[in-house]
């Protein structure tokens, strides 16, 4: 499915959030949290893991992102006509731990979701709200393509605000598919007039196919490049651009190497991967957007440069966004 530009919609506000605790590998194996060597983690450019707490915890995550995005886009609370919220996990979607139980009372618990509570506590009293779920690690790009498609179709609409957060629980493993996951939380203010990253164009596969993640994973793994690619081709068919056209990749978390696989697939150089350091990690559904806040907070790519930002997500999607800088 793919959408395309041709106005002034755009990313106005943009904040990642990790917790302050940072876990580096060694530790995080001495606990029983990978499954692969902290070497060969390290090898493929993993040094910690940032893990959620008490304090620091799914929704404090969630709501100090929106608070910086609508710093970033120079929003206050009330402009704000639509909250979506995303996860890319079951447990994003409710607020507090769930009863195994469930009685009446539990039951009601149920029903107690963090998107009603951060509009509550933001104040954000003109915003409808909206849930995204079963994106897996797409689960922003989600968000983000159904804010754009909402300010497009309702003329009242100025500013969407899209926040999205996962957590582990606390004793889970940290390592999925040689990669190392951390907590964090992503928001977006997706404005009807911006100037800063502009949209231009989405296109997403899904293939239901691989939505039973532990019998298929082999296959996931064999299916990950060639739909990646076939995704980042169409993508820049039908906006009449080659590879050389983008000026910028703008990843998500996981190893380095994959992403040198991957652009050699789609014949964009190497070089054009921003690399902005220490690596994270991979977070479930902020990674493009905290490296997205970075790359602006830098102020070293020039005006108008053409940015992609790709991901996957089990279930599984393969998702890519076409911004102009």
């Amino acid at each position: 499915m793919s959408t395309k530009g041709g106005s002034s919609i755009g990313l106005a506000g943009v904040a990642g959030v990790l917790p302050p605790q940072r876990v580096a590998l060694e530790d995080l194996a001495s606990r029983g949290l990978l499954t692969s060597s902290p070497g060969v983690l390290s090898d493929l450019g993993f040094a910690a893991a940032h893990l959620a707490d008490e304090t620091h915890d799914a929704f404090w995550l969630a709501r100090t992102a929106a608070e910086r995005a609508l710093a970033d886009a120079q929003v206050s609370p009330g402009e704000i006509g639509l909250l979506i919220f995303a996860g890319g996990l079951a447990d994003s979607h409710q607020v507090g731990p769930l009863d195994a139980v469930c009685d009446h009372a539990s039951l009601m618990h149920r029903f107690r979701y963090p998107s009603g509570r951060l509009q509550d506590e933001l104040g954000l009293d003109r915003a409808e709200v909206l849930g995204i779920a079963q994106q897996g690690c797409a689960s922003m790009f989600a968000a983000i393509r159904a804010a754009h498609n909402a300010l497009q179709s309702q003329p009242e609409l100025e500013q969407a605000l899209c926040v999205g957060v996962d957590v582990l629980p606390p004793r889970a493993g940290r390592e999925i598919v040689y990669n190392v996951i951390s907590d964090a939380a992503a928001a977006v203010v997706v404005s009807r007039e911006s100037f800063r990253d502009r949209w231009l164009g989405y296109h997403q596969l899904s293939r239901g196919y691989y939505w039973d993640t532990p019998a298929r994973q082999a296959e996931i793994i064999a299916a990950y490049y060639p739909t990646a690619r076939l995704a980042i081709a169409e993508l820049l068919d039908r906006h009449n651009l080659r590879p050389d056209d983008i000026d910028l990749v703008i990843p998500s978390g996981i190893q380095r190497r994959s992403w040198d696989v991957l652009l050699d697939l789609v014949q964009i150089p190497r070089e054009k991967l921003y690399e902005p350091g220490e690596s994270f990690g991979h977070s479930i559904c902020a990674d493009n957007f905290l490296y997205l806040e970075r790359l602006r907070r830098e102020g070293v790519v020039r005006r108008g440069a053409k940015l992609l930002l790709f991901t996957y997500g089990f279930g599984s999607s393969w998702c890519c966004l076409l911004l102009e800088h």
